[in-house]
């Protein structure tokens, strides 16, 4: 970890590492290192804003302050944490103490469908479960999107505006849960949005009618299928 944050200073890129998911990972390191997880980090050198760490759970109020004055990104990963049954991230203490938060899926053996816009609407009712009704669809929009470009070190993503990279995802509203929504934002969150209609990245069309494009779906599902089966075979 000390050699990979000298590397990442040479080169000028970013780190990242998943950190204070579980209780039994502050047992672990508590045994092994007679130290909590981030104090662990802070001894190998990675405190410092170019570190962005996934889950943040299992934080104490003093862990909080010391990640926010060093400029710490947290990933926010609600779905999985759900799961997983791994706690709940204290979003409004870390931003709170500034420390940027962002939104992710985790991995898929731990999300199987890895669908970042059901993260925005489990992110809203898991902190509004922690917290309170006064979490909005605004809140959780912001950490996928604004709150993330910060994690990642971006200021040229993140938000439409004059001078950003052209990333866009449009939602059509035609299905039947969404009939009588007078807001459309949040109309995609709290009516549960599961797929982009269309989706631009840095101007390029990747998603069309739902598809990705310059792919043939049916094979990959195939050939997924078929790699499943040998895994399993493999057991």
């Amino acid at each position: 970890m000390r050699e990979s944050v000298q590397l990442a200073e040479r080169h000028d890129c970013r780190l990242h590492t998943h950190l204070g998911e579980t209780r039994d990972e502050n047992d672990y390191c508590e045994h092994h290192f007679q130290c909590r997880p981030v104090d662990y980090l802070e001894d190998c050198g990675w405190l410092s804003n170019r570190v962005w760490l996934a889950h943040g759970i299992h934080f104490n109020d003093d862990e909080i302050t010391k990640l926010g004055r060093h400029g710490v990104g947290v990933c926010h990963c609600p779905t999985s944490n759900m799961v997983l049954a791994s706690g709940q991230c204290r979003t409004r203490e870390l931003e709170a103490a500034g420390v940027p938060v962002g939104l992710g899926v985790d991995g898929s053996a731990s999300n199987d469908n890895s669908n970042l816009m059901e993260g925005v609407r489990h992110a809203l009712m898991i902190n509004r479960l922690t917290y309170d009704a006064t979490v909005t669809h605004f809140d959780t929009l912001r950490w996928a999107t604004r709150g993330s470009a910060q994690c990642l070190g971006r200021d040229d993503i993140g938000e439409i505006a004059v001078g950003k990279q052209a990333d866009l995802a449009f939602y059509t509203l035609d299905e039947l849960r969404f009939s009588g929504a007078g807001d459309p934002l949040a109309a995609l969150v709290l009516c549960g949005a599961h797929a982009a209609d269309r989706v631009m990245i840095a101007g390029a069309w990747k998603v069309m009618n739902g598809l990705p494009v310059h792919m043939d779906v049916e094979r990959l599902r195939y050939e997924h299928g078929e790699a499943a089966k040998r895994f399993l075979a493999s057991l």
